[in-house]
């Protein structure tokens, strides 16, 4: 008799309901909180950087003006002038205006990653203040490279 019973109440048995699953959607309020964190997190970014890129205006200009240079005595001029450009705008007037000659090329080196060979600081000198001075192509392409340097870097070791 008490393998009928057992039959029985097996046969009363159903399968185990399961609630429904747990939806991912609305999220918890938590969830937003970190959401609007991580925008204002980007936008800040974002605005940094647009902030920065706007700053660095002249640098692009600089180099797109670097750029279009040519091979002559002249040249080395219009690589000085705006080396000195550059320098004015973004350290002013006050501080650069009355740098020349040794004290203008401590600044440079002192303020990028600029290293100029004396040589070169005396062909400068003499292209500004000489007439007749010859260039070689190859003296040329180092202060092109010592310009498109300061231009990239200066101001970087004060930041």
């Amino acid at each position: 008799m008490e393998h009928n019973s057992t039959a029985g109440s097996l046969a009363l048995m159903h399968d185990i309901i399961v609630p429904p699953a747990i939806s991912f959607w609305p999220l918890a309020p938590g969830w937003y909180a970190l959401a609007l964190i991580l925008l204002a997190y980007v936008l800040h970014l974002a605005l940094k950087s647009w902030t920065k890129y706007r700053e660095n205006a002249y640098r692009r200009e600089a180099l797109d003006e670097l750029s279009l240079t040519e091979e002559s005595t002249a040249e080395i001029e219009r690589l000085l002038t705006l080396m000195k450009r550059v320098a004015l705008q973004h350290f002013g007037r006050k501080n650069v205006a009355a740098l020349s000659d040794t004290s203008w090329w401590e600044f440079v080196e002192q303020h990028s990653k600029v290293k100029v060979a004396s040589d070169l600081r005396l062909l400068s000198q003499k292209v500004l203040y000489s007439s007749g001075i010859q260039v070689t192509t190859d003296e040329l392409e180092k202060m092109r490279e010592i310009t498109k340097v300061w231009i990239k870097t200066h101001g970087a070791l004060d930041d």
